[in-house]
């Protein structure tokens, strides 16, 4: 799959996630809410929790064939660089780290490697976990580092995880060979 169909791809599990997040309850989505997200989005948590499902998908989702070098890959950097630019101008040194490890996390191995794997993004989660929990405990005047507190983050900010997983997973459907016969996908045997 070219990068234009994983970013479609991607937008549709950013879609799925932010459904479900509504669904589920882990977002309110009332008539109040909804207009609060409306008319003053930025006051909303629930706006900044819907935007960070959807980019995660939609991160995940193009996650895997972020070390080829190409167009795509040096507008994803630029992204990222410009959302590091912007986390480090808030002060959220704890999500500049976690942003970082996320983005460089795809160039440690050879294509196609530990990327493309199943269990990619569970792990990615957990050690992005314990990476934010290390910037917690760090803050704290390093009070202590706690797994239970990383139990207790992935439990409790599961939507993103589930966002992860059905952005990444969506990117190894679609790299199926299976789906290079389906015309609006437009999946090259030679895309990689």
């Amino acid at each position: 799959m070219q990068f234009m169909g994983h970013m479609r791809g991607g937008l549709a599990a950013g879609a799925a996630a932010v459904a479900l997040g509504g669904v589920s309850g882990a977002i309110s989505l009332d008539d109040s809410a909804l207009r609060q997200m409306l008319y003053s989005p930025f006051a909303s948590p629930d706006f900044y929790t819907l935007g960070g499902m959807f980019l995660t998908a939609v991160f995940m989702a193009l996650f895997p064939d972020i070390d080829t070098p190409s167009i795509p890959q040096r507008w994803f950097l630029r992204a990222m660089a410009a959302v590091l630019v912007g986390l480090a101008w808030q002060g959220r040194m704890d999500l500049f780290a976690v942003v970082t490890l996320a983005t460089l996390a795809p160039m440690l191995d050879h294509h196609r490697g530990w990327t493309h794997s199943l269990a990619t993004p569970w792990v990615l989660s957990a050690v992005l976990a314990v990476v934010w929990e290390y910037f917690r405990a760090k803050e704290a005047w390093l009070s202590g580092f706690s797994w239970a507190n990383v139990g207790r983050m992935l439990q409790d900010d599961w939507m993103y995880v589930v966002a992860a997983v059905m952005g990444h997973y969506t990117h190894l459907l679609l790299d199926l060979p299976a789906l290079r016969f389906v015309p609006f996908l437009r999946n090259e045997p030679d895309h990689h």
